[in-house]
């Protein structure tokens, strides 16, 4: 039986590779930040918004690093640099165990950020829109399920390590587990279809020597466009406020009367919702379109941080995690999405890895933001109130970019 006579298309494999490396890696490295935020700033001494920097500097590295990310895979595939990229932040992991100082901290999440670039959405974005075309949002939405039900898992198991054995130990482990994921992505991944005699979405096997020729904006084409620019701004607002909530959820919940153990648990609903959430706008993405799905998301998140703003009851805590938790894992697969929707595949790891920089220098502010307006204030309500207006921004940029696109189709086509 030839590749092409299998009852299941190989892409949907790579579906479950690229989710199992979104659970292990991003799900411990991004996603478990905040239930270190409490334990390391009570145990070593510093405030809030200087151990969160770390997670800045992480941010910033990861967008230095994108764009160059980006064109590597271009030119040399996925497989390599997702291996390199797992064994990078696993060892860094493992190093922060012994770190005794804020400049330690600061160095090790920088290094461990560019990893993620090499690692995580980037690479993976590129893996499964080179895989698919028809089918491309909901296997998008399975694959970053993975980040939600990693943070499903490992912040509650993460907790639990911290509070019975200390954070030192939590990182060693962590650590560990990650590094498990370099020889998985070396093994497994394979960056697209022609690689097997294959073509998107499983329809006709070809011969090796086809590369399934791509089309799309070259990167100097998509960068002089206007929705160039509406897109990054739309994927840096959406950065700025999913880290600066996401990184203080904890804090904040612990903060306003919730026991640790019950912020994990919120948080762990958050995520379970993220999972339901990315299927669940994947499978409307192909159905709808991406332009409304941008507007319902945004909508969802702006009604969840309304609700987060009040939850210091337990219930009210729950229904934010389930309104919040369903629309706030939606950009890892509108931002890929919207950028071959709207730019191709030619040189889309080049032009989503440029976009990434927005996104991730606007992670990296909303890390340090959030904090310092905690740490200026004594409260995080004026950083939700200035969230709820910037998703509202991006919401607009976002269908406009998308609106901008097609009329630019329209004009080439006529």
């Amino acid at each position: 039986m030839t590749e092409g006579e299998t009852k299941i298309f190989y892409g949907w494999y790579m579906v479950a590779i690229c989710f199992v490396v979104n659970f292990i890696v991003f799900g411990i490295s991004v996603n478990t930040f905040t239930v270190y935020v409490k334990p390391i700033v009570t145990d070593m001494g510093w405030s809030r918004a200087k151990f969160s920097f770390g997670m800045t500097l992480a941010a910033l590295a990861m967008g230095f690093v994108a764009p160059l990310i980006g064109r590597l895979i271009d030119r040399t595939g996925a497989r390599i640099t997702m291996a390199v990229g797992a064994f990078i932040i696993g060892m860094c992991t493992i190093i922060l165990s012994k770190a005794q100082s804020l400049e330690q901290f600061y160095l090790l999440y920088m290094i461990s950020g560019a990893g993620q670039a090499a690692t995580t959405l980037i690479p993976i974005s590129l893996v499964i829109s080179n895989w698919f075309e028809l089918k491309r949002g909901r296997a998008l939405g399975i694959v970053m399920t993975g980040t939600g039900l990693g943070a499903m898992v490992m912040v509650p198991v993460t907790s639990w390590i911290v509070v019975n054995y200390g954070w030192r130990t939590s990182y060693l482990i962590m650590g560990g587990i990650i590094l498990s994921m370099a020889p998985f992505c070396l093994i497994f991944i394979r960056t697209s279809p022609s690689e097997m005699g294959l073509k998107p979405d499983g329809g006709t096997v070809v011969a090796h020597t086809d590369t399934h020729r791509l089309e799309g904006f070259t990167v100097k084409e998509a960068f002089t466009s206007i929705s160039f620019w509406l897109i990054a701004a739309m994927m840096f607002i959406l950065g700025l406020v999913g880290m600066g909530i996401g990184l203080h959820t904890m804090p904040y919940l612990t903060d306003i009367g919730h026991t640790e153990i019950m912020a994990g648990i919120i948080i762990s609903i958050i995520s379970l919702m993220t999972v339901f959430g990315k299927i669940g706008m994947g499978f409307l993405a192909d159905h709808l379109g991406i332009r409304k799905v941008i507007i319902l998301t945004c909508a969802l998140i702006i009604v969840g941080i309304l609700i987060l703003m009040h939850a210091k009851v337990l219930f009210i805590a729950v229904i934010f995690a389930l309104i919040y938790g369903l629309a706030i894992g939606a950009p890892l697969l509108i931002n890929p999405a919207l950028t071959a929707d709207c730019f191709g595949l030619a040189f889309f790891g080049s032009i989503f890895g440029i976009l990434s920089l927005f996104n991730i220098i606007g992670a990296g502010i909303g890390a340090s933001l959030t904090g310092a307006i905690f740490d200026s204030t004594k409260s995080y309500m004026p950083a939700f109130w200035i969230f709820i207006i910037m998703i509202a921004i991006a919401g607009f940029c976002g269908v406009m970019g998308r609106r901008a696109a097609v009329t630019h189709a329209t004009e080439e086509q006529g």
